[in-house]
């Protein structure tokens, strides 16, 4: 049946979502705000520039592999799952472009010997909402896996 291998993909790309994400939130960042101010800025940045590039192509294929393994499983105990997982990663691309994304472009135009305050105060809100972002892309997986497991 298709819906073994779409089920797959959606657990295997939020899996892999859900992991870097949380790596952000708990070793990436804690780390790089522990540098001289400088630094963080330039860091930031650097990340900002790459992850401008990755992020867009990732998140959107699990968003299509979560919405694929919705309409796979229609009829079947696993679409609620696969469904919610959809949903969640859903709403997590809708925070992202709404509110991380006006922060990146903050972080990426904001100068190296900047004020440190400033700094502080848009690195805090950018990490406050990707905790938000880190429990949605770790309930998709969740519900990926239980999609998978219902099957």
């Amino acid at each position: 049946m298709i819906d073994g291998p779409i089920l797959f993909a959606a657990v295997l790309l939020c899996g892999l979502l859900a992991g870097n994400e949380v790596a952000t939130l708990i070793a990436f960042h804690p780390v790089i705000r522990r540098l001289p101010i400088r630094a963080q800025v330039e860091v930031e940045q650097s990340l900002t520039r790459l992850l401008g590039v990755i992020m867009p192509v990732y998140m959107t294929a699990t968003l299509v592999a979560t919405i694929g393994a919705a309409f796979a499983t229609l009829g079947t105990p696993a679409f609620v799952f696969a469904l919610l997982a959809a949903g969640a990663i859903g709403l997590m691309l809708v925070i992202t472009l709404t509110q991380n994304l006006p922060l990146n472009k903050r972080t990426l135009d904001f100068p190296p010997d900047g004020d440190e305050r400033s700094w502080s105060e848009i690195r805090r809100r950018w990490e406050r909402i990707h905790l938000v972002r880190v429990i949605l892309d770790v309930s998709a997986f969740a519900c990926a896996i239980l999609a998978l497991a219902a099957r």
